[in-house]
């Protein structure tokens, strides 16, 4: 697999800084309702974790290409999600499902199979939520059911392996918590179009999925400088 994009010179934590300020900016589009700003605001988020993870990691890491692969995708999703109607919300969960099997196996290659001996109460206690909350939902999401279905299991196998590498290893790496608050995120979203009308919601999904994405992709790289490239 080539490298998404070519190696970067600005500094990593320069990357970071970026972020968190289109991060501020997204979240004040929601809250005021600047949709035309949206557009580069949350297009720009993952991208510029992309440019972090480049600028951090030597090249030639297979699960570095995986992840940034699916921070691609993710863009490609968030900017699908800013158009209304049915068939723009089924292809930005399309496209957030590839990225999920891309996150899922870069956690593979890091080891997360492995640690389900040691880590079986968060793989069961995150299917158990899957099942509890699509069972519940399943009348309000009418057609939607089978494909939002479909996403979570794979939203839900993608933190159960990121938790099983990070809780796993201790509480407070990043990689964990970067997956629970991915499963927070959608969780709300996924409330909205069963048709429960939470208030802020849009500032809770776009702020947990935020820090989720920002979480996530510093784990992955914590593993990563640990290890030799290949």
């Amino acid at each position: 697999m080539s490298d998404p994009l070519p190696s970067a010179r600005v500094p990593a934590r320069a990357w970071l800084w970026a972020f968190g300020a289109a991060l501020a900016v997204e979240l004040l589009a929601v809250a005021f309702g600047w949709d035309g700003v949206r557009w580069v605001s949350k297009g720009a988020l993952t991208l510029l974790l992309l440019g972090y993870l480049r600028s951090a990691l030597a090249p030639g890491q297979t699960v570095a290409r995986l992840f940034a692969a699916g921070l691609l995708f993710a863009c490609a999703a968030d900017l699908a999600l800013l158009v209304e109607g049915t068939p723009a919300f089924l292809t930005g969960m399309g496209l957030f499902a590839v990225m999920q099997v891309l996150y899922i196996a870069a956690f593979v290659k890091l080891g997360a199979i492995h640690a389900f001996d040691s880590g079986r109460v968060v793989l069961i206690s995150y299917f158990a939520f899957w099942a509890g909350l699509i069972t519940a939902l399943w009348t309000q999401l009418g057609p939607l059911a089978v494909p939002v279905a479909v996403y979570s299991l794979l939203l839900v196998a993608m933190a159960a392996l990121a938790g099983v590498l990070g809780f796993w290893n201790t509480l407070k790496h990043p990689l964990g918590w970067g997956g629970l608050l991915f499963v927070v995120s959608d969780s709300i979203l996924g409330l909205g179009v069963a048709g429960y009308d939470i208030p802020g919601a849009g500032l809770a999904v776009m702020s947990t999925y935020g820090i989720a994405q920002l979480l996530l992709t510093l784990g992955t790289a914590r593993f990563l400088k640990r290890r030799p490239a290949h």
